[in-house]
């Protein structure tokens, strides 16, 4: 668990991190913002993230990183103007326009057609198991089903499709995503705090939080000036835990009041 502290020290983390100059607050959507649901279009950020968010907008970076497809997030986040959007599991970003500039070539593309037909292959007949179609991957998602159904789907696609040549899978809380672009939020967040630098000054210190495994490669690349949440169970490389998206908002309030505080003063 490299060190958790569950929330000992988190109070003392917030202040040294909000008393800090230009910083970056990243956030996954669900499971951190949003409390999980089996229909993934039905996912409704808590009101009281959504206000912090708001304050937070006008002295502080903020980005939402999520594995859904731009579109979805945008729709679905509430996220105000100023947010930076990184979706696709790092592989798109609002800053490079609507469609999140990556663009797949003629071979991915036919590759992702045939890695979306096996997984809906999979999919047919099993109650409680769709597919979802994203611009880079496709996704098998399983919280619906009965969990021996759950597990025998989960087990056929990654031993199918997800061991195919030029196929990343990526496996979270009840889905296996396949893409035919390499996947990594922790990458993606990197990318995004070296383009900030790069129009500004330099992004001193990252908060990012997150509820999944696809969440870890982001904890693990971030140094010890950042601060790392876990939400929920699990083993983790974060610094700090939370128990649920509520408590998370309650966090994310208490650092919209220290942002303003060390702005006015």
């Amino acid at each position: 668990m490299s060190g958790m502290q569950g929330t000992a020290g988190l109070d003392e983390a917030l202040a040294l991190f909000a008393g800090s100059g230009r910083v970056l607050v990243a956030l996954d959507f669900d499971g951190v913002l949003a409390p999980l649901v089996d229909d993934p279009m039905a996912s409704k950020p808590l009101p009281e993230s959504v206000e912090a968010l708001r304050r937070l907008v006008g002295t502080t970076d903020v980005a939402l990183v999520s594995g859904r497809a731009l579109a979805d997030l945008r729709q679905l986040a509430q996220a105000p103007e100023d947010v930076v959007l990184v979706a696709g599991h790092g592989t798109q970003c609002s800053l490079d326009g609507e469609d999140g500039g990556q663009v797949l070539s003629e071979s991915e593309s036919e590759l992702l057609a045939r890695v979306t037909a096996e997984l809906e292959g999979i999919a047919d007949g099993r109650e409680g198991v769709f597919v979802e179609r994203k611009p880079m991957s496709a996704v098998l998602h399983t919280r619906r089903a009965d969990r021996v159904v759950a597990v025998e789907a989960t087990r056929e696609a990654v031993t199918g499709p997800g061991a195919a040549e030029d196929v990343h899978c990526l496996r979270g809380k009840e889905v296996v995503e396949l893409a035919v672009v390499p996947l990594g939020k922790g990458a993606g967040l990197l990318r995004l705090r070296d383009r900030l630098a790069a129009a500004g000054p330099a992004v001193e210190a990252i908060l990012y939080a997150g509820d999944d495994v696809t969440d870890e490669d982001a904890f693990r690349v971030l140094g010890e000036r950042d601060v790392t949440v876990k939400v929920g169970t699990g083993e983790t490389a974060a610094r700090f835990r939370v128990a649920d998206p509520e408590e998370f908002a309650e966090l994310l309030t208490r650092l919209a009041d220290l942002r303003d505080a060390a702005a006015a003063r």
